[in-house]
């Protein structure tokens, strides 16, 4: 049900599949030294005939994982995300995207955490966030 495929070069890439869900390079910009969160981004196309949900996510490095959505100035707390049929979705600052707070750990530049996503129906799915700075993004 999972493939990854990794590529080595200046930047690493990797991409994933579980049933008609496709997660491209997942990525969470280096925290500042005093955060205690850290946004994570990335590309997820839903090549199914219906809207599939990102219903929850979980990592090992924090104690909480919410999705955050930003609209101009105003923050919400959106009890999950949906991917409309055939219809890219970038997790991105500006829109929906997956917040994780309680940091356990120091992580800096460089590292890589598995990040779990929660499609429901439509499956699970591990992925690897790499913690690179926002240029190229």
């Amino acid at each position: 049900m999972l493939s990854a495929t990794t590529i080595s070069t200046n930047v690493s890439a990797h991409s994933y599949k579980v049933g008609e869900i496709a997660v491209g390079h997942i990525w969470a910009p280096p925290p500042t030294e005093d955060a205690d969160g850290l946004p994570i981004y990335g590309a997820i196309l839903n090549n199914g005939n219906e809207a599939a949900r990102l219903r929850a996510a979980s990592v090992s490095v924090a104690n909480d994982v919410k999705f955050r959505r930003i609209d101009g100035d105003i923050v919400s707390w959106p009890a999950d995300i949906v991917f409309l049929p055939n219809k890219p979705l970038a997790l991105a600052p500006w829109r929906e995207h997956i917040w994780i707070a309680g940091l356990r750990r120091p992580i800096s530049e460089g590292d890589t955490f598995e990040l779990s996503l929660d499609f429901g129906p439509s499956g699970q799915l591990t992925v690897t966030v790499i913690v690179e700075p926002n240029e190229g993004h």
